[in-house]
């Protein structure tokens, strides 16, 4: 077919518009990347011969790369303009199948550049557009490797099947894309199975205790912490519990953020002495709360999408997809919240008491009897909530009135019961009072070098007003922390979870200053070191490097060596003449077709198969066209491996 080797030139052509479709390279760049093809469509359309110049060519390609890349504009961009061009310069040379395949893949390497930059839907048109061209080329190749093994003429490929196939491909990739499970969002379809119905450990921005049954554990990562190099973990404080919402809003059985909260309430814009920084590595998360120390002083860097929420929280402006760094600065010696005055309207929400108000005022006054005053009453009742069991079984989740089946019967919970128990008989009792959700500290991975906060140690605590100043109580037993962050992990998940960190520390992050701390630290390595090598002999040394000379000139001699005329300047025959250069070697003045004719003496068998052979190699030196002269010639080499010729005796 007259117009079958342009069908090679459509995948790259399609790749040039993908590429220009992202908006990422300017005009000058994009003509830079398109004038290989059209070069090599020119070639094409006045078929000309350029593979005796394959070596002039190559050596200007790489010419063209070195200069390329002296002009620092980046690895990625030299990357992109080095496959254009080697993609324009395979165009423009004679092709065999091998050839042609490599240029589908030089395609599909130039779509997955564009494909790294966008989600854009005219990209999708693009790659669409691509694939229809990668497949009408493999189809194209496919089809004359069988034509040539059957008799008669060369029939047209069924090109009208690749729509079917492309609308094929689309259907199935939709039917996965809503099928599969969203393991993110919580999404599985129904023909999947069920899960265990059974709700998971986990932080919210509300609290509820009725309708629950046991909590399973989830040992989702949310959160690590890294101290900065050199740092004794075990001097890192304020970090046992990491604050996230403040619950202020008591509405039946349910504690919800409050509009009244103040935004900057856990904020304290200082440092002052004792001042602590360590990264704080944050895992997407659905709900997008920020937990941080208490006595937080700092954010870095500047500019960070986040935004004062309800309850005091702070949280990322847009749902994030990948984990997010930051420098966080804390100052334990303020990690008591500080507000001088209550307005009624909050004083009145901070003591108001929920249903169960008669049964919490009664153990309220049953732990903590008499007039006490609020730090006081806070440590009584701490302490006598924390002689209750600690169980993740919630065995007062289905009860009606599940804060007084936990007082009353079961006296065993897990930490919202204790928290929601606590603030409820402060406020009886006239302390304002409130439920925090946060974290606990998980535990140190050593082989990271990095506190690991998961959803297991997702934690309710209570802080209580007095003088001007939120304190801090924990009610839930310490056998808790225990049960959160001691499912230990064993040595193999800590290297696997320490193997992810680092991945996303100095691969997925890794930035200039990486890069220059890097070179920093060779320099002081190289600056100390002493060079105490002693140099061997010269006669010793001189023999090794002539030695190495003379091997590679050996191994390179086809490059240097000047080939001799006839046959050994035709370069598809270059296989058949190694395997006969003892058999029959070219002689003085020999044409291919001569010197194929004396193999045909040597083995009439082959004499029809060598004729055919020595018609394709004029096409293609004297012609012009391209044809199967290589393909042949390797096959007849094959075919004279191991071949001996007849021995006088």
């Amino acid at each position: 077919m007259r117009g079958a080797r342009w069908i090679d030139h459509l995948p790259l052509w399609v790749a040039l518009g993908a590429a220009a479709s992202t908006g990422l390279y300017d005009p000058g760049e994009l003509v830079g990347m398109a004038l290989p093809l059209i070069a090599a469509a020119l070639v094409e359309l006045l078929r000309w011969n350029l593979g005796r110049h394959q070596r002039w060519l190559e050596v200007g390609a790489l010419v063209f790369f070195l200069a390329d890349l002296a002009r620092g504009r980046g690895v990625f961009p030299v990357a992109i303009h080095t496959l254009f061009l080697l993609a324009g310069l395979r165009l423009a040379l004679p092709r065999e199948i091998s050839h042609r395949r490599q240029l589908v893949l030089m395609g599909f390497l130039l779509l997955l550049t564009a494909a790294v930059s966008t989600t854009s839907l005219p990209f999708l048109a693009w790659a669409l557009a691509w694939f229809g061209a990668a497949a009408l080329a493999l189809l194209q190749q496919s089809w004359e490797i069988s034509s040539s093994l059957r008799r008669g003429a060369f029939s047209r490929p069924p090109y009208g099947l690749v729509p079917l196939w492309l609308v094929g491909a689309l259907l199935l990739g939709a039917g996965f894309f809503i099928s599969l499970p969203r393991l993110n969002t919580g999404f599985r379809p129904a023909f999947l199975g069920s899960t265990a119905a059974l709700a998971q450990a986990g932080l919210s921005d509300r609290l509820d205790l009725a309708g629950s049954g046991p909590i399973a554990p989830n040992p989702e990562v949310v959160l690590r912490i890294a101290p900065p190099p050199g740092t004794d973990p075990s001097r890192l404080q304020g970090l046992e519990l990491l604050h996230g919402v403040a619950l202020e809003s008591l509405e039946g059985d349910h504690w919800i953020p409050s509009k009244l909260t103040p935004s900057d309430a856990f904020f304290v814009p200082r440092r002052g002495p004792g001042a602590l920084q360590a990264e704080f590595l944050f895992s997407p998360s659905t709900h997008g709360i920020l937990a941080l120390p208490y006595g937080l002083s700092g954010l870095s860097p500047a500019g960070l999408p986040l935004r004062r929420a309800e309850g005091g929280s702070l949280r990322w402006r847009f749902p994030r997809v990948r984990p997010m760094p930051m420098e966080v600065a804390w100052n334990p010696a303020t990690a008591e919240p500080l507000e001088p005055q209550l307005s009624p309207r909050r004083l009145e929400q901070l003591v108001e008491l929920g249903p169960e108000q008669e049964v919490v005022r009664r153990w309220s006054l049953r732990l903590a009897p008499g007039i006490l005053p609020a730090p006081e009453l806070a440590r009584v009742l701490e302490r006598a909530l924390r002689g209750f069991r600690y169980t993740l079984d919630n065995p007062s989740g289905k009860a009606a009135r599940p804060l007084e089946d936990f007082l009353e019967r079961t006296q065993a919970g897990h930490c919202e019961y204790f928290a929601s128990a606590m603030a409820q008989m402060l406020r009886a009792r006239g302390v304002p009072a409130r439920v925090v959700n946060g974290y606990r500290l998980g535990p140190w991975i050593p082989e990271g070098g990095y506190f690991r906060v998961s959803q297991d140690q997702a934690h309710s605590w209570v802080e209580y007003w007095d003088r001007g100043r939120w304190h801090l109580a924990d009610p839930t037993p310490a056998t808790a922390a225990g049960a959160s962050s001691g499912r230990a992990l064993s040595t193999l998940s800590r290297w696997f979870d320490a193997l992810a960190y680092h991945w996303d520390r100095y691969i997925v992050r890794f930035s200039d200053q990486d890069q220059q701390a890097g070179f920093s630290w060779i320099q002081s390595r190289v600056e100390g070191w002493e060079w105490r090598w002693k140099a061997p002999p010269a006669v010793p040394s001189w023999g090794v490097g002539l030695l190495a000379l003379a091997w590679a000139a050996w191994r390179t001699r086809g490059l240097w060596r000047p080939q001799p005329a006839g046959p050994g300047r035709i370069r598809a025959l270059r296989p058949l003449l190694a395997r006969t250069r003892h058999a029959a070697p070219p002689m003085a003045g020999e044409t291919a077709r001569l010197w194929l004719g004396r193999l045909a003496v040597l083995r009439p068998e082959r004499r029809i198969l060598l004729a055919e052979l020595a018609d394709a190699v004029e096409a293609e030196a004297y012609a012009g066209r391209n044809s199967t002269a290589s393909t042949l010639a390797k096959a007849e080499a094959a075919a004279w491996r191991g071949w001996r010729g007849p021995t006088s005796r």
